[in-house]
């Protein structure tokens, strides 16, 4: 069973709507749904893994982003701060929450890979001014959906 704990205050369908325009992007549904349900905060189970340069990799939810004026953790701070003052990842992808090594877990918003979730590794950066925004270089696919991507967390043996 998914719990959520630390979420902040509900926001709104119009807020989503207005940091949409924002961006330019359209968020899938089954995200939308669970930031009007819980926005933000810290989950249990957290563990995900998925295939980085052919290893096998784990990490885990630290926090899951959210609509609200504080200072952590604010899903509108780490937009201005990766897509709009510096171009840090594809235009299409969306920050929805972060790892404890500040990597991000990302939701495409792109045609081709549309509601795909990824971990983005702030370790192998690509610019993208000088590159394509097709560049997944440091991109890595975890689910095909939000759904999945929560479905398939698992708890941290180390911490149970």
């Amino acid at each position: 069973m998914m719990l959520f704990s630390q979420t902040e205050q509900p926001t709104s369908l119009e807020k989503l709507r207005e940091i949409e325009k924002s961006v330019e992007l359209t968020l899938p549904g089954d995200y939308v749904e669970h930031i009007l349900k819980y926005n933000g905060g810290k989950c249990k189970p957290s563990v995900f893994s998925f295939v980085e340069n052919g290893t096998l990799t784990e990490s885990n939810v630290d926090w899951f982003l959210a609509v609200y004026d504080g200072e952590y953790d604010n899903l509108e701070t780490y937009l201005m701060w990766y897509k709009i003052q510096e171009k840090r990842m594809p235009l299409h992808m969306f920050p929805i929450a972060h790892d404890p090594g500040g990597n991000l877990i990302c939701i495409s918003c792109g045609a081709n890979d549309y509601g795909q979730v990824y971990f983005w590794d702030h370790e192998q950066e690509v610019n993208y001014d000088l590159y394509a925004d097709n560049n997944y270089s440091n991109l890595y696919r975890i689910a095909p959906s939000f759904g999945e991507f929560l479905s398939g967390l698992s708890n941290d043996p180390l911490l149970e």
